[in-house]
């Protein structure tokens, strides 16, 4: 009896004890349950803030970037002047701005502005200048190449002010050769970047029109012009009639200049005839929507050298010059300028432009692949044009589309990581084939300054 006592105490005794041991295992287990949960939770935490940290990383980049353009854009030029004067500006780099009297009005309410005007502008001629600016030379997507660009604008005290409607500016802008087919284009800034669009109302002052409105009319009309020419022709001695063809350009001011003999009789006679039209009174100047634009003229002057009269010649009353409005004149190659003349009826944004002729069939998209974080700024400038097209961004790559392809470029693209701007150009050729990453390096901003004024040597 006293042995199963026993035996039953012992029983007892371990079962109690695994009890115990159960108990405090399973006390001991939830302790390290509860750490794993909690090392989860601050896993998730530290994901989190790094995804912020390198989003706040990028937002900094990104403003560091803008800060970089805008610090270095070019610097405004400010000019007081007087809206019930005629007048006109030169500014930094020779852009002439004439502004006639009274030619403003405050945005806000259409009311003429009477007393000071200040004049804002900046200039925009080089490569530098242009990346600098943020600026490129594209018109809804298609590659334009440029003759300069400008940032005009006016304020009267804190008001914005426009253009009278009727009333325009007239710029001249610098020129290097000739290049035909130039326009004037109005830009507006959206998504960071200028979409250059032809403008409505301009008339490019540099061209001679063989198509107006109004053709210029001489003081007097035609009858006193042909008497004054008569009058001033001095022929040889010797006895000669017949019929000189002759062409010449009546300019904006309304003078006669550019005279040409396209078919004439003899040297002297020839030679009469130019100096009888370089005496003429000025013209009164056509018109291309009301404003005075250079005019080709043409005059056939019929000879006739008579003793027993007298007289020395006149013109033909059925001269090329007799037709009204839209008279369209025999072409000839004009004198040569050496800017680009512009009537412009807007402020803002405004380009010398011209579309390039390309033929479609060799129109391709240039892309260039490498993760793009949306924090690199990724232009081209061509070689042989003077043009700068900025690329469309996706995840994976920069394209550029329709431009012409085998064409010679720079690449230059620029971005901020860890507040360290980063640099990278190359020369290439366009082509269907891909380009597969960029090679940057990190360089100071003075030094991504000068790296970008080295471009200038491409144009």
């Amino acid at each position: 009896m006293k042995h199963k006592l026993i035996s039953l105490f012992v029983l007892v005794f371990i079962i109690f004890s695994c009890k115990n041991e159960t108990k405090k295992s399973n006390s001991i287990a939830e302790p390290q349950k509860s750490n794993a949960n909690a090392t989860e939770s601050d896993s998730i935490k530290s994901d989190s803030a790094a995804v912020n940290s390198s989003s706040n990383n990028l937002a900094e980049n990104k403003k560091l970037l803008l800060d970089f353009y805008l610090k270095n854009d070019k610097k405004t030029q400010y000019f007081l002047i007087n809206n019930n004067k005629d007048t006109t500006i030169v500014c930094a780099e020779k852009t002439k701005i004439t502004i006639t009297a009274n030619s403003f009005i405050v945005s806000k309410t259409q009311k003429e502005v009477s007393g000071q005007i200040k004049i804002s502008v900046k200039e925009y001629y080089s490569i530098s200048d242009i990346l600098l600016g943020r600026l490129s030379t594209t018109s809804n997507g298609k590659l334009l190449e440029t003759g300069g660009m400008l940032d005009i604008n006016a304020v009267s005290g804190q008001e914005k002010c426009d253009l009278k409607k009727g009333k325009s500016i007239e710029i001249e802008m610098l020129k290097k050769g000739e290049k035909e087919g130039m326009q004037l284009f109005n830009g507006k800034r959206t998504n960071d970047q200028v979409n250059w669009q032809l403008a409505e109302v301009s008339i490019n002052l540099n061209k001679v029109y063989n198509k107006v409105d109004e053709m210029p009319v001489y003081p007097g009309g035609n009858q006193v012009l042909y008497k004054t020419l008569g009058n001033n022709i001095v022929l040889p001695e010797e006895i000669i009639s017949g019929k000189v063809t002759s062409t010449f350009v009546v300019d904006k001011e309304g003078n006669v200049t550019n005279i040409k003999i396209i078919k004439g009789l003899s040297k002297e006679v020839d030679e009469a005839v130019v100096k009888a039209f370089k005496k003429l009174s000025k013209f009164i100047p056509g018109k291309v929507n009301g404003i005075p634009v250079n005019v080709q003229y043409s005059l056939p002057v019929n000879i006739h050298s008579d003793e027993e009269d007298g007289t020395n010649g006149y013109l033909s009353s059925t001269s090329s010059n007799s037709r009204s409005t839209n008279y369209e004149a025999k072409k000839t190659k004009a004198e040569e300028f050496s800017s680009y003349l512009f009537k412009s009826a807007k402020l803002g944004f405004i380009n010398c432009d011209r579309f390039l002729d390309y033929d479609e069939s060799s129109k391709i998209d240039y892309v260039i692949n490498f993760k793009n974080d949306s924090n690199t700024s990724v232009s081209i400038i061509f070689h042989s044009i003077k043009s700068v097209m900025t690329g469309y961004s996706n995840a994976d790559n920069v394209s550029f589309n329709n431009i012409p392809s085998g064409e010679k470029i720079t690449i230059f693209a620029i971005k901020y990581v860890d507040d360290k701007p980063y640099l990278a150009t190359q020369e290439t050729e366009t082509s269907r084939q891909k380009l597969n990453n960029l090679a940057f390096e990190e360089v100071t901003p003075e030094k991504l300054k000068q790296e970008i004024k080295k471009l200038d040597r491409l144009n």
